[in-house]
């Protein structure tokens, strides 16, 4: 598994997608993303209409809402609101893949997450080939099961670090 973290001051707020997405060559597009534990700065009227799936308990921060959305939606969302991410987990998944976001066996989340600290750092759901971390709006997470997408995120964010060797400091 590859992961990297970036946490400078390359971005102005690190959990803006639309960088995140540029470092990567756009490759969101080439999946379908299952976003979980989601707390956004705000959300447009119409945030729902971006959304092919979607389970809402109390309202748009509950750490249970889950949403469906394919990488071409997520990437107009993201073109046509200037949204924040601030808390969330996008976990992407190949478009030939279908899940149940209502039954699911593995909910992605981050606030809490102590596997993100710890050596060895892996996507949280099975079937996912990409996780993008928003971390309370201090930084970003990246874990890909391919290679090419973290060293085009490294080199977009020259001070991006190694999720393994950061954690594997004293």
């Amino acid at each position: 598994m590859n992961s990297i973290l970036v946490d400078s001051d390359e971005i102005e707020y690190y959990t803006f997608l639309g960088p995140i997405f540029e470092a990567i060559q756009n490759k969101q597009c080439d999946y379908n993303w299952l976003i979980t534990e989601l707390n956004t700065n705000w959300v447009p009227d119409n945030f729902l209409d971006y959304f092919e799936h979607y389970k809402i308990n109390e309202g748009y921060w509950d750490r249970d809402n889950r949403y469906w959305i394919s990488g071409t939606q997520l990437t107009e969302l993201i073109n046509d609101y200037n949204i924040q991410f601030i808390w969330g987990v996008l976990s992407g998944f190949s478009k030939s893949e279908q899940i149940d976001i209502n039954n699911l066996d593995v909910v992605p989340f981050a606030d809490g997450n102590t596997a993100f600290w710890k050596p060895g750092v892996t996507v949280q759901h099975p079937k996912s080939e990409i996780e993008i971390v928003c971390w309370d709006s201090t930084l970003t997470l990246l874990i890909s099961k391919d290679q090419s997408v973290v060293n085009d995120f490294r080199e977009y964010f020259k001070e991006a670090r190694d999720l393994d060797e950061y954690n594997s400091q004293d």
